[in-house]
């Protein structure tokens, strides 16, 4: 069986490490997997250095006739027996169109949570002949749109857990982001974007900061907010406590040593970045929207707040830096529950399982 993947994303967010974990599966398991990536991309770069074949073409977007007839030139070549979609900006639209030319059957998996009535998307539904909820909240999502049901399934996303058992040292990690021992350090990880909402938690860490004047909060990420964030940050007088340290591709190596993950997305299809907090044994403070409620457990595994509800939201951060006991058991909770829910294992079979289902048909 072989199976070609379009994945468009540039830098390795949790959709593009999804794939990675999954073409990794397939080809233990002796699948042979071509992935298609952008020129340059994170994704690309380390998936050669785990032995995956790679081929890099160009996508603009989902007009991107350039892309089409690449594409089309790649699979007239190889021919595979199932083209798995992971990405939007043409990767799914332009793919699912060149594969009916093959009359190769084309899967996508959906990882945003916003409900759809456009032209496109109507023709990204009937294109596929399989649609992949990576999450509860989004395959509910994808139920209320004119989908078929039958097309639709449910593959949650997956964490290695075992890539947390082994971290840096505590002195390696301090001297990284020139921190002190003493620091209370926080951690925010997506794209800086509207609906990641930096902007509602750089405004929190004026009171948090008046409580606990060792407080640190690093911004993971990168996105056209940017330079906005950062200069809200200055007219805050936060420069002492907000760092951005951009696209870290590292991160994983030093989850376990900061002290709480801050997640004030105001909209996630079911975010990545939680689940391997889970396994890091990462107490997290998020907002109970999307598929957030599915990865933390609020007063079992995190603390969930209503959205846009900064009081409750700051309140859950000072109750876990206030008590070392809160941070312990939701972290040993945790790092059960996402080893049980998300395993690697699990997400893999479903896969192997759907494309073998449809390779019979």
């Amino acid at each position: 069986m072989k199976i070609l993947h379009i994945e468009n994303g540039r830098f390795f967010y949790g959709g593009p490490q999804q794939v990675l974990y999954l073409c990794s599966g397939l080809n233990d398991h002796g699948i042979e997997n071509i992935l298609i990536c952008q020129p340059e991309s994170d994704l690309g770069k380390i998936a050669k250095d785990h032995g995956i074949r790679v081929i890099d073409l160009l996508c603009k977007g989902d007009l991107d006739l350039s892309f089409a007839f690449r594409l089309f030139k790649v699979i007239r070549n190889e021919r595979p027996d199932i083209i798995h979609c992971h990405s939007r900006r043409g990767g799914d639209f332009l793919g699912g169109i060149v594969a009916r030319c093959f009359d190769i059957p084309a899967i996508l998996s959906r990882r945003v949570d916003s409900l759809e009535f456009s032209f496109l998307t109507r023709i990204r539904n009937a294109i596929f002949v399989k649609v992949i909820a990576i999450s509860k909240n989004i395959y509910n999502i994808l139920s209320l749109s004119a989908l078929h049901l039958d097309k639709l399934v449910m593959i949650r996303s997956a964490v290695d857990s075992q890539r947390f058992l082994i971290a840096v040292k505590k002195e390696e990690f301090l001297k990284k982001f020139n921190l002190n021992k003493d620091d209370f350090v926080l951690a925010t990880v997506g794209q800086l974007i509207l609906r990641k909402d930096h902007q509602f938690l750089i405004d929190s860490m004026v009171n948090l900061r008046k409580l606990y004047p060792q407080i640190k909060l690093i911004v993971f990420g990168q996105g056209q907010l940017n330079a906005k964030l950062k200069l809200q940050v200055s007219e805050l007088e936060l420069k002492n406590s907000v760092i951005f340290a951009g696209f870290d591709l590292e991160l994983d190596n030093y989850l376990s040593h900061f002290d709480i993950l801050v997640h004030p997305a105001n909209a996630e299809g079911l975010g990545v970045i939680l689940m391997k907090a889970g396994a890091a044994g990462l107490p997290v403070v998020a907002f109970n929207t999307g598929g957030i409620p599915e990865v933390i457990k609020n007063g079992e595994t995190g603390l969930l707040a209503e959205v846009g509800d900064r009081y409750t939201f700051e309140s859950h951060i000072d109750r876990l830096i206030s008590s070392e006991p809160l941070r312990t058991k939701y972290s040993l909770a945790a790092k059960d529950y996402i080893k049980a829910e998300f395993s690697l294992q699990e997400m893999l079979k479903k896969h192997i399982q759907l494309y073998e289902s449809i390779c019979d048909e």
